[in-house]
């Protein structure tokens, strides 16, 4: 009998909201209750090659067909002619916190600026508080599946926590811009663009940060990040001819020739906040950020000068980077509070297991992830698991094995000092993360219910108790008296 009891109030102390992070439906939104009037199911052909109509158009999708291109949710969207046409992002099944501002009520700037210390100028004037918050806000703006605004405020604070600790290991601890070595000495031209000197890895210090040969030496052209199965409606037009050196406008009488540069609005190298690259990533930024395709292909450069661009193109991966073996993204495996399945989304092999050694950079990047999120999460007052994953068999149950051995092990070596008292600041910091409880009922509000079907108080008003929980009560004393 104890246990039973036990059981029913452990049952009463969950949340309805972290109850709800089953991954949502795989249907199309079309499909999945068809488009509100004056919306058009449309394809999204940077994911797929599949069009808005015909046979096998997205059109068919709207309120019946549950085949392809339906039965993935991503792949056809309900659009209004006169909005951007920006896809949803993979549906968690989370409530949004509608009451909730991001920046207002949670990530101030006091806590910001704990955990976001960029050591560069550079990195100061790009990853700002306030381009986060403008990020954060245009994100949501145009997408039903919020970042940072899904579940209760807990949820909130651990999704933080976490995006902030990956960003700074992606970003070399907000001090990067631009990707090193692809751009050594960037300079302004007359004609008011950035150049970028390229410089292969072998020849670049990053402790000097200089290029001991230039990139031209063996080289006619620069033609790194250009995958050109990737081209049209799924990437940004590149060549295999790549890109020839620029002639770099600049007053001969105040400096000399500036040699082996290349524009850097031409190369898909490295930016953001979240590691944007390649052509088709530059594409999809654009898709997901301003709805048009060709926007950071034009000017990939702006993820690099721009403080909401830098770190909205990694709210965009974060939200809807999706691999298909997994079948889940970051943002679902935070609202878990799953760290390690963070990491095995974003990064996969390379990183995870993280005790392979596929290479030194990469062992060095989980052990940095390690430490950020124990920075992170204690800014922000908030614990996530290092591995939270109940169903091995669940394609949503992402793991990174290894992690909570590195967790014990730098703080042994000294080599992570921030994980040092993570848990004690969980109540020092932030209090308001803890769970809300439902109080357990009376005996008196037992024959409340019993003797009232529509349960309420005595004089009318609405019971305080949720529907599921009167369910919980039934079926555990229908439990207790079958035993």
């Amino acid at each position: 009998m104890k246990f039973y009891f036990g059981t029913f109030l452990l049952l009463l102390s969950i949340s309805e909201a972290d109850a709800q992070t089953a991954t949502g439906g795989a249907l199309s939104e079309c499909a999945n209750g068809g488009c509100n009037l004056g919306e058009y199911c449309v394809g999204n052909s940077f994911l797929k090659d599949v069009d808005d109509t015909g046979e096998y158009g997205c059109s068919k999708c709207n309120g019946s067909r549950d085949w392809w291109p339906c039965n993935f949710e991503t792949t056809c969207f309900c659009h209004a002619l006169d909005a951007p046409r920006i896809p949803p992002a993979p549906r968690s099944g989370v409530t949004v916190n509608a009451a909730l501002d991001t920046c207002r009520d949670v990530l101030t700037e006091d806590t910001f600026n704990n955990i976001v210390q960029p050591t560069s100028e550079e990195g100061k004037q790009l990853f700002t508080y306030a381009g986060l918050c403008d990020a954060i806000y245009n994100y949501n703006q145009y997408h039903d599946e919020k970042f940072a605004q899904m579940g209760t405020v807990s949820q909130v604070r651990r999704e933080l926590a976490a995006f902030l600790s990956h960003a700074s290991v992606e970003t070399d601890g907000f001090s990067v811009t631009r990707e090193e070595h692809h751009c050594v000495n960037p300079i302004t031209g007359l004609d008011g663009n950035v150049y970028c000197m390229p410089c292969k890895e072998q020849f670049y210090s990053k402790e000097t940060k200089t290029c001991t040969q230039s990139y031209f030496v063996d080289e006619q052209s620069y033609y790194k990040y250009c995958d050109l199965s990737r081209q049209n409606n799924q990437g940004c037009s590149c060549t295999v001819a790549g890109v020839k050196m620029a002639n770099v406008p600049l007053q001969d009488d105040l400096r000399a020739p500036a040699i082996g540069y290349v524009r850097a609005d031409d190369m898909y190298f490295r930016r953001g906040s979240f590691d944007t690259s390649f052509n088709y990533g530059y594409m999809g930024a654009g898709i997901a950020i301003k709805g048009d395709a060709q926007y950071f292909c034009e000017q990939p450069d702006l993820l690099a000068t721009n403080p909401q661009y830098a770190w909205q193109s990694g709210i965009y991966k974060w939200m809807e980077y999706m691999p298909y073996e997994f079948g889940s993204t970051a943002h679902k495996q935070a609202l878990k509070g799953n760290f390690g399945g963070t990491i095995n989304v974003l990064n996969g092999p390379l990183e995870c297991p993280s005790s392979m050694n596929i290479s030194e950079k990469h062992v060095q990047m989980v052990r940095d992830r390690v430490r950020e999120i124990c920075r992170a999460g204690s800014a922000l007052g908030v614990m996530l698991e290092l591995n939270q994953c109940e169903n091995s068999y669940d394609r949503d149950c992402q793991k990174c094995d290894g992690l909570e051995d590195i967790y014990y092990s730098c703080q042994q070596d000294g080599s992570c000092p921030e994980c040092n008292g993570w848990e004690e600041n969980l109540l020092s910091l932030a209090p308001t993360v803890t769970p809300a409880i439902v109080k357990p009922p009376t005996f008196e509000d037992w024959g409340k219910y019993w003797n009232n079907p529509n349960p309420g108080t005595r004089n009318g008003a609405t019971s305080s108790y949720p529907s599921s929980v009167w369910y919980s009560i039934v079926s555990v004393v229908v439990l207790i008296i079958h035993i």
